[in-house]
């Protein structure tokens, strides 16, 4: 695989196996964090294509979770797909952590911040290109942080001359997606500190990962389990990292999923010059991740009066993985 474009001051070796052998590497480098990088795999290196895919994994595991539906993206859709593993995981780098209170580094917003150098970037090169932004679990908060980013941005441009147009994102794809804070959350984000460390934080994280696959299970699952495991053991810091995904606060999130439903819905009924971004939830009825399954998808519904819901009986809490036609299409049919 290649390298595309490296802003870190040296391009660390790869771990994770490439999901397109003919593609290349591409690394972000947030400006207050220069020597750390967020790694993404591009399917079409420089390439103008008129929709880029950016697709981000869920906390514990690698961009090889969109090994089954990237490859459906790039081939049915032609789009070029940008599989990136979250900061602190996969093959991306470890972040400063800053106090033992904080964790801003490995937050929804950090994140989606690298989502929007990512999108500012690539539109930099390629104006035309809209974007696809694609997502699985706490992820998935990230998006919708960067969409909305976006459409704001959008519209500050179309009133202003001084102002680089923004990115133009097409569609957001939330796959299984961990939206708000749980009640749960006020004691299961303290036991994470006992929980993610690195003597047994892989184990037990592995044997949680097989119960969010409570139905259909990908064909490659023990190959591709065992390729997880391997890494885990071999990058013990990517466990620590997962509590402290667990610990950060999605408070910013509920708010936004709430605030991009309500920009969709002006930027509809004011006819704006381009259409505001269409929304695509993918939601499995046996995800262990939400207490109460039909209050969550309710409350989504309420918030993105625009969305399109899937639902996926006896699903899990990978719809990409259990069901990659049904996404493509469901896609394809909004682009």
């Amino acid at each position: 695989m290649s390298t595309a474009k490296s802003t870190a001051s040296s391009s660390p070796s790869l771990s994770i196996q490439s999901v397109f052998p003919t593609g290349a590497s591409y690394r972000v480098s947030p400006a207050n964090e220069p020597a750390a990088s967020v790694y993404f795999e591009d399917s079409r290196p420089g390439e103008d294509a008129p929709v880029i895919a950016i697709c981000l994994p869920g906390i514990g595991d690698t961009r090889r979770q969109f090994r089954l539906l990237a490859p459906l993206l790039h081939e049915q859709l032609g789009l070029r797909v940008l599989l990136g593993d979250l900061r602190g995981c996969g093959d991306s780098t470890d972040f400063s952590d800053g106090t033992a209170a904080e964790y801003s580094a490995y937050s929804p917003e950090s994140v989606a911040s690298d989502v929007s150098q990512l999108m500012d970037e690539l539109h930099a090169k390629h104006p035309a290109s809209e974007f696809v932004l694609l997502a699985n679990s706490l992820a998935a908060g990230s998006m919708v942080l960067a969409a909305l980013d976006k459409l704001c941005s959008s519209d500050r441009s179309g009133n202003s001359t001084t102002v680089r147009p923004s990115p133009k994102v097409k569609a957001v794809v939330l796959l299984g997606p961990v939206l708000r804070n749980s009640p749960v959350d006020t004691w299961f984000r303290p036991l994470t500190r006992v929980m993610f460390v690195k003597l047994w934080g892989g184990a037990l994280w592995g044997a949680y990962y097989k119960t969010l696959f409570p139905g259909k299970v990908p064909p490659d699952f023990d190959a591709e389990f065992a390729l997880l495991r391997t890494h885990l053991s071999e990058k013990k810091g990517n466990i620590v990292n997962i509590g402290r995904y667990c610990r950060a606060d999605k408070s910013a999130v509920e708010t936004a999923v709430a605030a991009l439903g309500d920009a969709i819905a002006h930027a509809t009924n004011a006819v704006a010059s381009s259409p505001p971004p269409a929304v695509l939830a993918f939601y499995g009825r046996n995800d262990p991740d939400y207490m109460d399954f039909d209050a969550e998808v309710a409350w989504i519904k309420s918030k993105i009066p625009s969305l399109t819901c899937e639902e996926i009986e006896n699903g899990g809490h990978y719809p990409h993985l259990e069901e990659p036609q049904r996404v493509v299409d469901a896609l394809a049919r909004l682009l």
